[in-house]
């Protein structure tokens, strides 16, 4: 979602609870810093920011382009932008120009990666220096000299 609609839609939400419209200001019922805290509280509303939301939404592609192995959406983003070595994740986008939704989307790949555990069943789609097995790097930088010989 662009930040532009989230912020329109939020104005929206403003606008409603505080009984606003584009001509008066209506009377503030409730801070909009409360509308987002929890219910277990008592009586917030308890939404959701959307850029909240929207970050959910993208992790949620993520974890189809894995899952959904033969789709037609996935087939057409990995013929545009192509995989990497296993599969599991498109190339990086290097271009600025390509600002789009897949883009948006690969910007939360990182800390997808750091919530997922692969399992490696028969290893045909490990690698074993490459792929983080223990701590937040792989074993050919956690033991250089071994990965050297």
């Amino acid at each position: 979602m662009l930040a532009s609609i989230a912020n329109r839609w939020e104005k929206i939400g403003r606008n409603f609870l505080w009984s606003n419209d584009e001509t008066s200001s209506g009377f503030h019922w409730v801070n909009w810093r409360e509308v987002f805290c929890s219910k277990q509280g008592g009586w917030q509303l308890g939404m959701r920011p959307l850029w909240h939301v929207n970050e959910a939404l993208k992790t949620k592609w993520l974890w189809c382009f894995i899952k959904e192995g033969n789709a037609l959406w996935r087939n057409v983003i990995i013929a545009k932008y192509g995989v990497g070595i296993l599969v599991w994740w498109t190339m990086k986008i290097p271009f600025a120009h390509r600002i789009g939704c897949w883009k948006s989307i690969l910007s939360g790949l990182e800390r997808f990666k750091s919530w997922v555990h692969l399992e490696v069943k028969n290893g045909s789609r490990v690698r074993f220096w490459h792929d983080v097995w223990c701590e937040d790097q792989p074993l050919k930088i956690q033991f250089l000299d071994l990965f050297r010989m």
